[in-house]
């Protein structure tokens, strides 16, 4: 090989491999989101816990579950808006507040409902006609309930009713309720269920902590883990050395592995760092998705059909803010800011269709329609046209790129040959 062949080649491969490189560290190209917000129900309730979950079915349309205005006649109204193609079906029964929604596999909805003061939790389903509901348990403390339905269809509720955390399955007849922790000093409300392709249930919950410095004394939550093994309850702390002071909703992706989100107290003041957490199999790996965040609601966290995360929360200044992981970075968008017309408040919810389109809903206030003394407020409904096309999860240190060790490869082998060549080419 002469000099001119021995440049040519080198050149070829060098090249190559910074082709190979610019490929690995390119930013994929998305589509910008362009927000839509609507009104659902203007005759929902005021008062009460403001829990508007939502969820999409197979045919990509949304359902959202809430509370109604209070009705003289057969009192709190629990329902759920479901979107038929050009306008919103809403199917109402009366009593209770709702804390949680499912569908099932014919996108028909399932709702827990509290009843208030001296009412029991309740379970509700729609049947295409009617809604057929039984009572899961008749104590008269429980503040919020998850829910989940198991591969059969039959629903999973896990919640506080003042005497520890409990869990009631379905058993065909009648409901089967254990004591998971029976710690009084659980959150009420910092409840979240998750079922597995074997069925098998995830209880993530909340207790109270501390936590001081040299500025002052920090409410913070202890998160832990309950999984219902052949042994019985199984519980674990999660991330046990950070300092969270609130936590979101869990998760399951398609390979049965954990994610849920975090807030951290940012000294001295009253911001706050939003993490997210996943376990990849044998550990948790945790990432910051925003700082600074002045948060009224903690959000929600739902994964696209990559097992991408993808997240809702409203700020103190009540801005409805997105965040999705765009596979090389978090992008942060502002979904709705309140004006002249309407007044958003919390908390919010968050799905993701199988087009990766988001869809949140959330609770607010007209103009004119806020006041203490808890009259009608408004269920908001907000979606994007366009989309985000996720490459690879987050992770705490970015993972090697298969393209970037072949370009190393193709780097080093380069250099290799040349030395080669050239040695063998000095000898003669």
């Amino acid at each position: 090989m002469n000099s001119k062949s021995l440049s040519s080649a080198f050149l070829s491969l060098l090249l190559l491999s910074m082709l190979l490189v610019t490929l690995c560290l390119a930013v994929p190209a998305h589509a910008a989101l362009s927000w839509n917000v609507e009104i659902v129900d203007a005759n929902a309730a005021g008062i009460g816990n403001g829990y508007c979950p939502i969820a999409v079915d197979s045919n990509n349309n949304p359902h959202i579950a809430y509370t109604g205005a209070y009705n003289a006649q057969t009192g709190q109204r629990a329902g759920c808006a479901s979107w038929n193609g050009s306008g919103w079906n809403i199917q109402e029964r009366p009593g209770g507040f709702v804390t949680d929604l499912a569908l099932d596999a014919n996108g028909n909805p399932h709702i827990l409902i509290e009843g208030g003061v001296r009412g029991p939790l309740s379970y509700a389903s729609w049947t295409g006609t009617e809604w057929t509901s039984q009572t899961v348990t008749s104590g008269h403390n429980v503040v919020y309930a998850s829910l989940a339905l198991d591969s059969v269809g039959y629903p999973h509720a896990a919640y506080n009713d003042g005497e520890g955390l409990k869990y009631a399955s379905w058993a065909g007849s009648s409901w089967n309720i254990q004591t998971v922790d029976p710690s009084p000093e659980i959150h009420y409300d910092k409840i979240s269920l998750a079922l597995d392709s074997n069925d098998t249930p995830y209880i993530m919950y909340f207790t109270p902590s501390t936590y001081a410095d040299s500025v002052r004394v920090y409410s913070l939550v202890s998160v832990k883990l309950a999984v219902l093994k052949a042994s019985g309850w199984s519980i674990e702390p999660v991330l046990a050395s950070y300092n969270l002071s609130d936590c979101g909703n869990m998760v399951l992706d398609s390979k049965g592995y954990l994610h849920f989100l975090g807030a951290q107290p940012q000294a001295p003041t009253h911001l706050s760092t939003i993490l997210y957490a996943r376990w990849n199999g044998s550990a948790w790996n945790t990432q910051t998705v925003v700082s600074d965040a002045d948060l009224t609601s903690m959000g929600f966290l739902a994964l696209d059909y990559h097992d991408n995360p993808n997240i809702a929360y409203i700020t103190s200044t009540v801005e409805v803010m997105y965040a999705n992981w765009t596979g090389t970075a978090w992008d942060i968008q502002t979904v709705d800011t309140p004006d002249t017309l309407h007044y958003t408040s919390g908390p919010c919810y968050l799905a993701v269709d199988s087009s990766g389109i988001p869809h949140i809903s959330y609770r607010g206030y007209l103009s004119g329609q806020y006041s203490y003394a808890g009259s009608n407020a408004t269920i908001l409904y907000a979606t994007a046209t366009g989309s985000t096309e996720p490459t690879q999860p987050p992770s705490p240190t970015s993972p090697a790129s298969p393209l970037l060790l072949v370009s190393a490869a193709v780097i080093i082998g380069a250099v290799v040959v040349v030395v080669y060549v050239w040695k063998k080419k000095t000898k003669h």
